[in-house]
Order: C-alpha cells, then sequence, then structure tokens
C-alpha cells in the first residue's frame, strides 16, 4: 500500500479534536493520511505553577509523532482550531520554499479573497522570524519531512464549521500541491 505523502495530525489539544474529525471526514484518503490524538493535551494554558509540566508533555507527545512521520510521509499538517471575530487561517512553517509557494497559492486563491489567510515563519528563538514554539525542533524543523502548523480562527465554532471546514479543507490541498512541486 502506498501512504499519501501528507500526514495531517488531529487532536493534539483534546478541544479541537471534534473540529478535526469534522475537516477529515471531508479529505481524500488517498491524498493525505489522518493521525487522529484521540486523549490529546488541553489547548488552555496552565496556571504558572504547570507550565514546566505542561510543556514537558506537550513536547513528548509531538516527539511521539516522528515515527508515524519519518519515511512515511513528506509534509506533516498540525492542526488547531481557535477563535477570531472573523473566519481566517495561520500557515505556520520554518520552510522557506514552502512558505514562498503557500504565499503564491493563498493569493491566487479565489475561494480565499475576503479571508485573512496569513503565512507566518517559525523558527528558533532568537531567529529573525514571526513565531516560536514549544513545539521540539525535531518536529517542526527535521530534514526528512516538512512541517505545517494550520491554525483556523473559528467565529462561533458551533455554527460557523462549514465554512471553517471548507477553509482548513481548500488549505490542506494548497498545501499538498505545494509539497508536491
Amino acid at each position: 500500500m502506498i501512504l499519501p505523502s501528507t500526514l495531517l495530525v488531529i487532536g493534539i489539544h483534546r478541544e479541537e479534536l471534534a473540529f478535526g474529525r469534522a475537516v477529515a471526514r471531508q479529505l481524500d484518503p488517498a491524498r493525505v493520511a489522518v493521525l487522529e490524538i484521540p486523549e490529546g493535551l488541553s489547548g488552555q494554558p496552565p496556571p504558572a505553577a504547570r507550565r514546566f509540566q505542561y510543556e514537558t508533555l506537550h513536547r513528548a507527545l509531538y516527539l511521539q509523532l516522528l515515527p508515524h512521520v519519518l519515511n512515511r510521509h513528506r509534509l506533516l499538517i498540525d492542526l488547531h482550531s481557535g477563535s477570531d471575530p472573523q473566519l481566517g487561517a495561520d500557515l505556520i512553517c520554518a520552510d522557506p520554499a514552502l512558505c514562498a509557494c503557500l504565499r503564491r497559492a493563498v493569493a491566487g486563491a479565489g475561494r480565499l479573497a475576503g479571508l485573512e489567510v496569513r503565512v507566518v515563519p517559525l523558527g528558533d528563538e532568537g531567529a529573525d522570524l514571526h513565531a516560536r514554539t514549544i513545539i521540539p525542533p525535531q518536529v517542526w524543523h527535521n530534514p526528512a519531512f516538512r512541517y505545517l502548523g494550520l491554525e483556523i480562527y473559528l467565529p462561533e465554532p458551533s455554527r460557523s464549521w462549514a465554512g471553517a471546514c471548507a477553509l482548513a479543507g481548500e488549505l490542506i490541498a494548497i498545501a499538498v500541491g505545494c509539497d508536491g512541486r
């Protein structure tokens, strides 16, 4: 069996699993494999006294993704959802070529007109880039595959999932296309 070149991971944050499942249902399994984390961490920031424990568990969870990606997939898409008054998305990536392709494709996608979709470079502390993460660099900066964090902003999660799922599907298709180039 030939695996798709892209792996979508859903449920890293347990509050986002239902949205991830809704997005995954619309995807073609021949183009995108899905890895569901059934018992992810809370996406809510813990109190300061538990921050170290939370960050340690967060890193460990991400490191457990490596056997699912290495030598199997070229692109790992890490799906998340947040809230914002406007439907929109951030595509967060450390690979300059993938960022450039995503920017061109998003700019040329008529279906995304009027939506705020940003491509945000990812880097280490001290790097002159826009985003930082507690995700281990073995995941977001691995030479064996490319990492793309996909944050979909939902105006009201219970009522706007159809539009948000369509947006996520469109952006995943764009990322798959960029990875294939």
